[in-house]
């Protein structure tokens, strides 16, 4: 793993890269996160996938979208577009370290909105997976914002609910804005020559997602919510057979 500083000089980003291993060579791969509390529960899972793809051959990057992380910026300016410029600026980088000109994305849950956007802004992806993406982002801040208001109930009654909070992390009024905005299922067609969307069986809403299309596969999966579970934050959980399932897939997608 190689931690490093990415993009303009303005606004800096960190990354790691995880380099290729083996006699494969294969595209760059970019991972985007999810926000918030769902970003921090999936590290150690995102982690796993980037060191899964080295060892296929695929150099993957991880990243810190501006304002979080180790990442330039305050938290209070976050704005969806950034994160997509941050996303695109990650692509550029991924190709300029690794030399080669063809790239892979992936994204969890609204880190999968944001792959789907920098990939239909920038064109070029050979391929793309979306992990349980954010299709509707109203409903996404609406469930931060109730999952929010549960925790002070659980453990601090009586203490004011914050709007430009959730779960300890800012959510300031225009990101919580651009994110009601989000409506990933009004994109008209995938943003890759071939989608994989993988998710939780119950749940419709990411298995509408072009559906129909021959470029976009749909795969229901059991898995746990690594991004949120019951066993609460002390626990870090890799479902390391959807991990290997979403290498293998990508590896036949650029092969």
């Amino acid at each position: 793993m190689r931690p490093f500083y990415f993009g303009g000089s303005s606004r800096p980003l960190f990354g790691v890269l995880h380099d290729a291993r083996g006699a494969a060579r294969r595209p760059g791969a970019v991972l985007c996160p999810p926000f918030g509390q769902e970003a921090l529960r999936a590290h150690r899972s995102l982690r796993e996938l980037a060191s899964r793809l080295a060892g296929a051959g695929f150099p993957a990057l991880r990243f810190d979208y501006s304002g979080s992380g180790d990442s330039a910026g305050e938290p209070g300016e976050a704005r969806l577009d950034t994160w997509v410029e941050d996303a695109a600026a990650a692509i550029e980088e991924v190709r300029d370290s690794t030399g080669e000109a063809r790239v892979v994305l992936a994204g969890l849950r609204l880190g999968a909105a944001v792959a789907a956007l920098a990939a239909r802004q920038e064109g070029g992806a050979s391929a793309l997976v979306l992990w349980e993406p954010v299709v509707d982002g109203a409903a996404h801040v609406e469930g931060l914002r109730a999952a929010h208001a549960a925790w002070i109930r659980d453990h601090a009654p009586g203490a004011a609910l914050r709007p430009d909070e959730a779960l300890g992390i800012p959510l300031p009024a225009a990101l919580a804005s651009d994110l009601s905005g989000l409506r990933l299922d009004r994109l008209e067609a995938p943003p890759a020559p071939k989608t994989l969307v993988v998710g939780g069986a119950e749940d419709a809403a990411w298995q509408s997602l072009w559906k129909g299309h021959t470029a976009v596969e749909h795969r229901p999966v059991a898995t746990s919510p690594v991004w949120l579970h019951a066993e609460g934050m002390a626990r870090a959980l890799v479902p390391g057979a959807l991990l290997d399932d979403i290498v293998a897939w990508l590896a036949g997608a650029v092969d």
